[in-house]
């Protein structure tokens, strides 16, 4: 009897939950950074030496706590998106879920863990074998020992012990060309002419590199003399990436207690340096030209996607496309798995469409696991024969902070403008070239691609009226040689005349 009394309440809870809310979740789209990992650059590549003169074993890899974090965040997303919202499936259906991933480990482990999250096996949430014939036919074309028959048997209906849920996740590639930088070697001429290009134009990259040099550097010197580096806005970006590595795993971070350095300070610099780094110098030109690179192709699909629910939802087609099980293009959440610059290159995208540019509300570092969302919902109370584009909402959050919420319309008339062409990606990344690029010459704030149909235009231009100008001169040329022909025979004419 409790137990039955309990189950109601818990359903009027519910009912009661969701009659107050009134919101519909109608399209999902998460876009995270990896978790915890070793960091990239190593001081001593023999001895597997970081800038921090920490020694790791996996240069860049995923740890414990990387796959800890993601999991976890599973375990909220799952929560907020399965129990609460209602949203997703209990167990996991490849139709409702698009996940992509940058193609380095961290990134793939990090979308892995977090799946194992989203639907755990204390929920059962994987396949099961549910007849003898499939529990008997589920073996390899090998012979197995005795050990490995007992384990068979002792997994009875579960396809992987404790009903372990498996899902696919999308490479990005760069025969996508989707552009996350990393993932596209050929590009990345462009973020290196992009960050020499800023550092010499913004202050504030200048400044902090000034600080570390006074404040940091007499101490630390003479434990990096011997590696002779330069002491420069590289150098104080690798180093950093060390310390916040370490910082996060608990490391001894040796090389600060030696120079007297407290770790607590020197960490709050490295996450302030850091943030400076996506903020100003992969992004710090006034067109946020990289942020709108690495935002454009995956913004468009975020669009595409959402327009389709928005219209299954318009329709009240929920059902019948489920019923459809072949169809994968209808999905009902994107995720993304990707790095701490892709996260900072879309906030920067935002701010220059809907914030004018002003990026100081964006300065924040992107730590391990950081997730931002864009949520599409509409009022439940609406009547779905009335509704229209302006009354779904979408919200943007950073972690859990809300940054922004645009009805649809608007969003899609401010982003869909300002996002570059596959043909322009093509053209500024040199795709198209069969070599590799040249260095680029130093580029130039105005660069727009917007501004490219005038430029080309102006360019047409320059080179007819120079024909055109040449063509006159040519005929001028000409006009004279002949003018002076006539006057040369007119005078020898004469002169014979006068001697007959």
């Amino acid at each position: 009897m409790l137990n039955n009394m309990s189950f109601i309440n818990i359903l009027l809870l519910s009912l009661i939950s969701l009659t107050i809310s009134g919101e519909r979740l109608v399209f999902l789209a998460t876009h995270f950074r990896h978790g915890a990992r070793a960091p990239q650059g190593y001081i001593d590549e023999k001895e597997l030496l970081d800038y921090a003169l920490e020694k790791w074993d996996t240069p860049g890899e995923l740890t414990g706590m990387g796959q800890r974090m993601h999991y976890l965040l599973g375990l909220r997303n799952r929560e907020k998106y399965i129990t609460e919202k209602q949203f997703l499936s209990q167990k996991f259906d490849p139709h409702e879920i698009l996940i992509y991933s940058s193609s380095l480990n961290r990134t793939l482990l990090s979308a892995a863990s977090q799946l194992q999250g989203l639907y755990p096996m204390k929920d059962n949430c994987g396949e099961k074998l549910d007849t003898p014939h499939k529990r008997e036919n589920a073996i390899p074309k090998v012979e197995l020992s005795p050990e490995i028959k007992a384990h068979r048997d002792s997994l009875v209906d579960q396809a992987l012990p404790n009903y372990m849920t498996l899902a696919p996740v999308r490479m990005i590639s760069p025969l996508e060309k989707k552009i996350i930088i990393y993932d596209i070697p050929k590009c990345l001429f462009r973020r290196d002419e992009w960050r020499e290009y800023n550092y010499k134009k913004l202050k504030t990259l200048q400044d902090i590199v000034t600080q570390f040099k006074n404040d940091f550097l007499p101490k630390l010197n003479e434990s990096y003399y011997k590696y002779k580096k330069a002491y420069d806005i590289h150098f104080i970006d690798s180093f950093c990436d060390g310390i916040i590595a370490g910082y996060t795993e608990g490391k001894d971070l040796n090389v600060l207690n030696t120079a007297g350095i407290d770790k607590e300070v020197m960490a709050s610099y490295c996450y302030n340096f850091s943030a400076l780094n996506f903020r100003d110098w992969i992004s710090g030109d006034e067109n946020r030209t990289l942020a709108t690179l690495e935002v454009s192709k995956l913004m468009r699909d975020f669009i595409h996607y959402m327009r389709q629910r928005v219209e299954i939802d318009k329709k009240n087609e929920d059902e019948k496309t489920k019923a459809n099980k072949k169809d994968y293009s209808k999905p009902k959440m994107m995720m993304i798995s990707g790095h701490d610059s892709t996260i900072s290159t879309l906030e920067m995208f935002f701010a220059k469409v809907f914030w004018n540019n002003n990026a100081t509300d964006f300065y924040r570092y992107p730590y391990f696991a950081t997730q931002v969302a864009l949520e599409v919902t509409i009022d439940d109370t609406i009547p779905r024969e009335q509704i229209n584009d302006s009354n779904y909402i979408i919200k943007y959050y950073f972690n859990d902070e809300s940054v922004l919420n645009i009805t649809m319309d608007k969003f899609i008339k401010e982003v869909e403008p300002a996002l570059w062409t596959d043909e322009y990606i093509d053209e500024y990344c040199k795709f198209n070239n069969k070599t590799d690029p040249e260095p680029a010459p130093a580029p130039q704030p105005e660069s727009d691609p917007k501004k490219s149909v005038y430029f080309y235009l102006t360019i047409a231009f320059s080179i007819t009226t120079g024909l055109i100008l040449i063509a006159l001169i040519i005929v001028i040329i000409k006009c004279r040689k002949k003018s002076s022909e006539t006057i040369n025979n007119t005078g020898l004419l004469l002169k014979n005349y006068d001697s007959n």
